[in-house]
């Protein structure tokens, strides 16, 4: 597997990012500067870890969790999906942020249900040739999972940059809006599992 490949396999991992990054755009105004900072250093590593994690535990503990992480994934989406549907029925102005969204709780569990599918696709890495560099394949793995989370950090804050315009003329009901993507995206993932 080559740069290009890799890559790719990067864009394919993220774009459930990408979409749940949409929906965080909508709310920009009720999260600050430090948590969307902290949300896609979060994405990031934690698709990185996930690919060395998949890459080092093997095929035995992958096919384990492969048999649930769609419910894990269903389940964190729904549940923030819930919470912003709330917090934008609410009403309350965008000037008070206090939507916990992107909390430190949030935050990792949009971490962990964003990124399972990487514990899988690191698994599959480890059956064959990682060839970034002429280096060892540990190396190799290496520097494929740090592509692999520069990758959905990096479409990550363009769905939020999107989102945040989006939100302009969607107005009063970005969030409500951005909830239903989420509980939506968790449905997919089910679906896609399942079927």
């Amino acid at each position: 597997m080559g740069f290009i490949s890799i890559l790719l396999l990067g864009v394919g991992l993220s774009l459930d990012t990408f979409a749940v990054s949409l929906t965080l755009g909508f709310a920009a105004e009720r999260t600050s500067r430090a948590q969307k900072i902290r949300f896609l250093a979060v994405i990031g590593l934690f698709h990185f870890l996930m690919i060395l994690g998949g890459w080092l535990l093997g095929e035995n503990v992958s096919r384990l969790i492969a048999a649930y992480d769609h419910w894990i994934a269903f389940g964190l989406l729904a549940f923030l999906g819930v919470r912003m549907i709330r917090s934008g029925l609410s009403g309350q102005d965008n000037d008070e942020v206090d939507c916990d969204l992107l909390s430190l709780r949030n935050t990792l569990m949009f971490g962990i249900a964003l990124s399972i599918d990487a514990l899988i696709s690191g698994f599959s890495l480890g059956l064959v040739k990682v060839a970034l560099l002429e280096s060892s394949q540990w190396l190799n793995i290496l520097l494929a999972a740090a592509l692999i989370g520069l990758t959905a950090s990096t479409l990550s804050t363009v769905g939020i940059l999107l989102g945040k315009k989006v939100s302009s003329h969607l107005g009063s009901k970005a969030e409500i809006f951005g909830g239903i993507i989420l509980i939506l995206i968790g449905l997919k993932v089910l679906a896609d599992h399942l079927l």
